[in-house]
């Protein structure tokens, strides 16, 4: 059972790692550490593909990869750093999520994994009410999070874990009552205080949702919004006695992300099929960030044709999802609520972030129902695996390698705005004795 277990096992365990700020040594920055340590799961998940187990996919999901694959390839040549960057993250992320929805399928209880996941994520919100109390005392407030980089990374990594949280409840998980209210206030407070329009956004319509397809559940959804709505409170409470309006979360602004999106819309203009090119804003250093806040729009404005076709698949998955009857409805509601942050937010730009949303998306479709057999078309599907991880081993090999190599390295170019790298505009990691 524990050899079924391992991807699952150690996707918690990086989860863990992120949650917790801990570092192994293998570079200097957290988050440029969580991103070299996704390489040894890509090989894992790949390795699992190719050789372990039989996998099945159906014929659009394989055409879709091939033409994927040959568009590509037709590219190649003429992708940069950032370009080849994004790839490897996309190729990687694909894997780990493929090898892991077929490792769930064959896990009775995940329970205690997930379990262990939503207990260190509430870890670092009781450190908030030390900030609390010095906002109140002193006017200064201090980031409480234990994850390095932007405030935002942590908020985009509750947002599936809420929807855990859930599950366990509704699985009436051990203790999970006592547990449970206590810990939806923390995130909600971890919200409001951080201003994460767009993970409350996320979670609010993760529960209309909720609600929609599981009205049986319209008591715990009341009680989760009533945890909010406290949460709520708690936070306008603190601004009022710390008379210190500076953070809030109703802005009628769009912290720049229409700029953003505007700006390269007009790029892309000139480049309709082919695209701006992954990585386009770091790339140009972009004076306000070096990604886009939009999954979407990544996908359309910086691959052109290729992401248009991706962008298709993945809605053709969301949907068979979501009229699959064996999903679960907590399921389908955290979904939306991954899918609704990733217009706002990087949580697919961000390492620890996509680790959280990888794993709520492979759990929920490894409920979904295989409707045909297409063992048929395994040699076919093996191949083309292994294409792609042949595309992956080339891009680590020519262009990460120096990266994965150097041990306590770091990356420095431009400014903290992360990206692929935690400082966004980094083509390479460096050792700290290059540093000026």
């Amino acid at each position: 059972m524990v050899k079924k277990n391992i991807l699952f096992l150690l996707i918690v365990s990086y989860l863990i790692t992120a949650l917790l700020g801990y570092q192994i040594g293998w570079s200097l920055l957290q988050y440029d550490e969580l991103r070299l340590l996704q390489f040894p799961l890509a090989i894992y998940a790949l390795s699992n593909l190719i050789f372990e187990t039989k996998k099945e996919y159906p014929i659009f999901t394989q055409i879709t990869f091939f033409l994927i694959g040959v568009l590509i390839a037709a590219q190649l040549t003429n992708y940069n750093i950032f370009q080849f960057q994004e790839l490897w993250s996309a190729i990687a992320l694909i894997s780990i999520f493929s090898a892991l929805t077929y490792e769930l399928r064959n896990i009775k209880n995940i329970e205690h994994g997930l379990a262990l996941v939503v207990v260190f994520a509430f870890i670092p919100c009781l450190f908030i009410c030390v900030s609390i109390t010095n906002f109140i005392l002193y006017k200064q407030w201090f980031d409480w999070q234990f994850n390095s980089g932007t405030i935002r990374i942590y908020d985009s990594i509750i947002v599936p874990i809420f929807f855990f949280l859930v599950f366990l409840r509704n699985k009436n998980y051990p203790y999970i009552h006592y547990f449970y209210p206590v810990a939806i206030f923390f995130f909600a407070l971890a919200w409001f205080f951080d201003g994460a329009r767009s993970a409350l956004l996320a979670v609010m319509i993760g529960l209309l949702v909720f609600y929609i397809y599981s009205k049986q559940n319209k008591k715990l959804i009341l009680q989760n919004c009533s945890y909010i709505f406290l949460a709520f409170l708690v936070y306008k409470s603190t601004i009022y006695f710390a008379d210190k309006n500076t953070m809030t979360v109703i802005r009628a602004e769009t912290s720049l992300r229409a700029e953003m999106w505007s700006f390269v819309f007009e790029q892309w203009k000139e480049k309709l099929w082919s695209g701006v090119g992954g990585g386009y804003l770091s790339k140009i250093q972009y004076k306000y960030a070096h990604h886009m806040h939009n999954l979407y729009l990544r996908l359309i404005f910086e691959w052109g044709i290729v992401g248009c076709i991706f962008l298709v698949w993945m809605i053709y998955r969301v949907v068979r999802l979501f009229i699959d009857k064996n999903v679960v409805p907590i399921a389908k509601a955290g979904v939306v609520a991954v899918l609704v942050d990733a217009m706002f937010s990087g949580s697919m730009v961000y390492p620890a972030s996509q680790m959280a949303c990888i794993l709520f998306l492979a759990f929920a479709f490894s409920q979904m129902k295989l409707a045909v057999n297409f063992k048929s078309y395994i040699p076919m599907i093996k191949i083309l695996i292994s294409l792609w991880g042949a595309v992956f081993l080339y891009i680590t090999i020519m262009y990460l390698g120096q990266d994965l190599t150097c041990w306590g390295c770091t990356s420095y170019v431009g400014r903290m705005a992360p990206s692929f790298w935690f400082y966004g505009g980094t083509e390479h990691l460096v050792s700290t004795t290059q540093l000026p």
